[in-house]
C-alpha cells in the first residue's frame, strides 16, 4: 500500500511538472499566431505554424510574448494558469507599441501600469485639449480660462498636428481665432484610449506633419444574454463653480451593443492666485450615440453620432466671445474579417463633422463702444476611408485610400456706433467660401528580422484648394488662384531589443503639408498672437519636415526609464511677415501680415520619463520635456514654444489598491527664447503642488477628490494669450478643490 501511495505522488509530481501546450490565437479572427517569441522564466522559444508553445508551469512567473503584429506583451501568473487550463491564449493586435508613442488608456487599478489614464473624472471633461495638457509632452494655447485649448506638441501646432477620432473623423474650426479647435469637439465620454504619436511616423490616418493624436472610442463587447449597462458621474470644482455631469446607458446582446451618452458642464469666472477674477464662464452640453452590430461572425457595422452644443463662453484674449457653437460628428464604419488568408480584414468608413458657430462682442466691456460685431461661420469636414490589412509569415501590411474635404464659409457684420459711418453695417467676407480637398494613398508595413522590428510608412496625397467667393481686396493681393499640390511623406523606423528589458529605436521621417484654410484664404482678420491682421497666401509652398527620433526604454519589475530625442529640419516652414503696402480693415490693427514660407527652421529637443516602485505600496515618477526652435532665416526663436516642464509624482496604493493617492509637483522654467515680432514676451518660472486621492468602493462605485494649486500660486503658462487691449496675460486658476463621484450599473 505504501508503494502505491509513493507511485501516486510521483505521478502527480510528474503531471505538475509536465510540459503544457498553449495555442496562441488572434482574439478577433481566431487564427493561429506563428513566429511569436516567448520567454517564461528560464524557458524560451518560438510558436510553430499552428501557434503552439510548450512550457513547464512555474509558480508566480510571468509569460512574455513578442511578435511583430502584437508588440511586446506580458501575462501575469494567474493569466498563464488560465491559459494552461484552457490550452488557448488570445492576443490582440497592437502595432502602436512599435512606434515612438504615448498611450493614454482607460483607468486601471493595476499598480504596475505605466499608462497615463483616462479615468472617470477625465471623461467628464468638456475639452479634450485641456485633458491633453495634463501630459508633460503636450502644451495648450489658451485664449479663454476654461475652453478651447489648442494642443502644442514639440512646438508643432494647429494644422501641423493630425487630430482624429476613430481612424479619420475630425472637425475644422469655424472660428478663425480657433475658439473651437478640433480637440475641443472630441467627446471624451466616448473615448476609451488616446494614442499620441510623436513625429511624422504614422501616415495611415492623414498627413502627420508634427505628430498624430488619435482618440479611440469605447471598446465593444457583446453578451450571450441581453444585458443593460451604464454609468453616471458627477463632478464639482470650487474655483469657478464648475459643475460636470455625464451619463451612459446601454443595452447589449449577442449581435448588438447600443449606448447613449449625455453630458452637461457649466462654469463661471474663477480667481487667479492674486485673487483677481478671470472671465471664464461657459456652458457646454452634449449627447451621443454609439452602436455596433455584428452582421455575421466576420462582419460588423459601427454607427456613432455626437452633438456638442456650447453657448456664452468668455474669451478675454479675443475681440469676441463665443455665443453659440452647434457641432455634429457622425461616423459609419464597416469591417470584414477574413480567415485562412493573408488578407486579414477590410475596413471602410464614412465620416463627417458640421460646425455652426456664432460669436460677437455684445457682452464685452468696451469703453467707448465703437462697434457692435457679430460673426456667423460654418465649416464642414467630411470624407471616406478604406483600408486592407494583410498578415504574412513574418510581417504585416496596411494599404488603403482616403478622401477628405474641409470647407469654411462665414461673414463678420460690423454695426458702426461712432464716427462718419455711424448707423451703417459693414460686411466682411472672412472665409471666402473656401475649401481644401485631399485624396490620399497610403501604406504601412511592419516586419521583423531577429530582434529588429521595422515599420515603413508612406503617403501620397493630392491636395486641391479653391475659393468660391473671393473678395476683390483679397484678389488684389492674391491675383493667382491656389495651385494643386502633390505631397509625399515617408517614414522608416526600427526597434531593437537589446534584452528582454532594454529596447531602443531609431526613426527617420519626411512629411509634407500644404497650407490650411486660414493660411491660404483668411481675409484681413486678426487671428494670431499679435494684433496684426492676417491675409492668406494662395501661392504658399508646401512645408516639409525632415525629422529623426531616437527612443530608449529600460523596463524592469520595479522601474521603467524612457528617453526620446528628436531633431527636425524644416524647409519652407509656414509663418507670416508684415506687408507695409497693405492697410488693415480695422483701425485698431497696427498693420497686415501675410502668410509666407521661411526657407529654413529647426526644432530639436527631448522627453524623459522615469517610474520606480519604492516599495510594494509606494511609487514615484518623473516626466520632463523640452523643445528648442529657431527661425534660421531671421536668426531668432520660433514662436509659441513651451519652456522646459518638469513634473514629479509621489503616489501610493493602499487598502488592497482601493485607496490611491498622489502628490504632484510641477516646475516650469523661465522662457527667455521668444519671437518678439510675433507679440511674445518672456514668461517667469513657476512651481505648483497638487494632491489627488481616489477610493474604489467597488467595481461600480468610485470617489475621486483633490486640490489643485495647493499654495495658491499666481502663474500663467507661456502659451497663454494676453487679455485683449492689455499686456496682462491670462493667469491660471488659483487654489481649487474638486471631487468626482461615479456610479456604474
Amino acid at each position: 500500500m505504501k508503494n502505491i501511495i509513493i507511485v501516486c505522488f510521483l505521478f502527480l509530481g510528474l503531471q505538475t511538472h509536465a510540459q503544457k501546450i498553449i495555442e496562441l490565437k488572434d482574439k478577433l479572427t481566431n487564427n493561429f499566431i506563428a513566429d511569436a517569441h516567448y520567454i517564461y522564466g528560464n524557458q524560451s522559444g518560438i510558436s510553430d505554424k499552428n501557434g503552439t508553445i510548450s512550457i513547464q508551469p512555474v509558480p508566480d512567473t510571468k509569460l512574455l510574448i513578442s511578435h511583430v503584429n502584437y508588440g511586446k506583451l506580458a501575462f501575469k501568473a494567474k493569466e498563464v494558469e488560465k491559459a494552461v487550463e484552457s490550452g488557448v491564449l488570445l492576443l490582440t493586435e497592437s502595432y502602436i507599441s512599435l512606434m515612438p508613442a504615448t498611450v493614454i488608456a482607460r483607468h486601471s487599478a493595476n499598480n504596475e501600469s505605466r499608462l497615463v489614464t483616462v479615468n472617470n473624472s477625465d471623461k467628464l471633461s468638456h475639452d479634450a485639449g485641456d485633458f491633453l495638457s495634463q501630459n508633460t509632452f503636450i502644451g495648450g494655447i489658451r485664449k479663454s480660462g476654461s475652453y478651447g485649448f489648442d494642443p502644442v506638441m514639440r512646438g508643432f501646432k494647429y494644422d501641423q498636428l493630425n487630430i482624429v477620432m476613430d481612424n479619420g473623423l475630425s472637425a475644422t474650426a469655424a472660428c478663425p481665432n480657433r475658439m473651437d479647435p478640433p480637440a475641443s469637439q472630441i467627446p471624451l465620454a466616448m473615448v476609451d484610449q488616446v494614442e499620441i504619436i510623436r513625429g511624422p511616423h504614422s501616415l495611415r490616418f492623414g498627413s502627420s506633419f508634427g505628430g498624430t493624436i488619435h482618440f479611440k472610442s469605447l471598446a465593444t463587447s457583446f453578451s450571450e444574454k441581453n444585458k443593460v449597462f451604464g454609468r453616471t458621474s458627477l463632478g464639482y470644482e470650487s474655483n469657478g463653480n464648475i459643475l460636470r455631469t455625464e451619463a451612459l446607458a446601454g443595452l447589449k446582446g449577442k449581435v448588438y451593443n447600443i449606448a447613449l451618452l449625455a453630458g452637461y458642464n457649466e462654469g463661471s469666472d474663477y480667481e487667479d492666485g492674486k485673487g483677481n477674477k478671470i472671465p471664464s464662464g461657459f456652458n457646454r452640453r452634449n449627447i451621443g450615440l454609439s452602436s455596433v452590430f455584428k452582421l455575421s461572425n466576420r462582419q460588423s457595422l459601427k454607427i456613432s453620432a455626437n452633438n456638442n452644443y456650447a453657448e456664452d463662453v468668455d474669451f478675454p484674449a479675443l475681440n469676441m466671445d463665443l455665443r453659440e457653437d452647434d457641432t455634429w460628428l457622425m461616423n459609419i464604419q464597416h469591417k470584414l474579417n477574413f480567415k485562412n488568408s493573408n488578407l486579414r480584414s477590410l475596413s471602410t468608413s464614412f465620416y463627417g463633422s458640421f460646425v455652426d458657430h456664432i460669436m460677437d462682442n455684445l457682452n464685452k466691456d468696451l469703453n467707448p463702444r465703437k462697434v457692435n460685431a457679430i460673426t456667423e461661420a460654418k465649416t464642414k469636414n467630411y470624407g471616406a476611408r478604406s483600408e486592407a490589412s494583410f498578415a504574412f509569415h513574418n510581417s504585416s501590411l496596411f494599404a488603403g485610400v482616403d478622401f477628405k474635404s474641409e470647407e469654411a464659409e462665414g461673414n463678420r457684420y460690423r454695426e458702426m456706433l461712432m464716427g462718419p459711418m455711424t448707423g451703417n453695417t459693414l460686411q466682411d467676407n472672412i472665409w471666402q467660401d473656401s475649401r481644401i480637398r485631399k485624396l490620399g494613398i497610403f501604406g504601412e508595413s511592419h516586419f521583423s528580422a531577429g530582434e529588429f522590428y521595422f515599420v515603413a510608412s508612406s503617403r501620397l496625397e493630392f491636395n486641391q484648394a479653391k475659393s468660391n467667393d473671393k473678395s476683390s481686396r483679397f484678389v488684389e493681393t492674391n491675383p493667382k488662384g491656389p495651385s494643386d499640390k502633390l505631397n509625399f511623406s515617408i517614414s522608416l523606423g526600427s526597434n531593437y531589443d537589446l534584452s528582454k528589458e532594454v529596447r531602443m529605436g531609431l526613426w527617420f521621417g519626411r512629411a509634407e503639408r500644404s497650407g490650411g484654410l486660414a493660411e491660404r484664404f483668411i481675409n484681413y482678420l486678426s487671428i494670431d498672437r499679435d494684433p496684426y491682421e492676417r491675409i492668406g497666401n494662395t501661392r504658399l509652398k508646401s512645408e516639409v519636415n525632415y525629422q529623426i527620433d531616437y527612443n530608449f526604454t529600460w523596463k524592469r519589475k520595479q522601474f521603467e526609464l524612457g528617453v526620446n530625442l528628436f531633431s527636425s529640419f524644416l524647409h519652407d516652414y509656414i509663418s507670416s511677415s508684415i506687408r507695409t503696402d497693405l492697410t488693415p480693415v480695422m483701425p485698431t490693427a497696427p498693420g497686415v501680415k501675410q502668410f509666407v514660407n521661411i526657407d529654413k527652421a529647426v526644432m530639436r529637443g527631448f522627453e524623459l520619463s522615469w517610474f520606480q516602485n519604492i516599495c510594494p505600496l509606494v511609487y514615484h515618477k518623473i516626466n520632463t520635456a523640452y523643445t528648442y526652435g529657431k527661425n534660421k532665416d531671421r536668426s531668432q526663436a520660433l514662436p509659441e514654444i513651451p519652456p522646459l516642464d518638469l513634473r514629479y509624482t509621489l503616489g501610493g496604493h493602499f487598502i488592497e489598491n482601493k485607496l490611491n493617492t498622489e502628490f504632484m509637483m510641477r516646475h516650469v522654467i523661465k522662457q527667455n527664447r521668444i519671437a518678439s515680432d510675433y507679440g511674445e514676451s518672456k514668461t517667469p518660472a513657476f512651481s505648483l503642488l497638487d494632491f489627488k486621492a481616489s477610493y474604489i468602493f467597488s467595481k461600480k462605485v468610485q470617489l475621486i477628490g483633490g486640490v489643485r494649486n495647493i499654495f495658491d500660486e499666481a502663474y500663467y503658462e507661456h502659451l497663454n494669450r494676453s487679455v485683449k487691449g492689455s499686456q496682462e496675460p491670462i493667469y491660471a486658476p488659483g487654489r481649487s478643490f474638486y471631487f468626482t463621484f461615479t456610479l456604474g450599473l
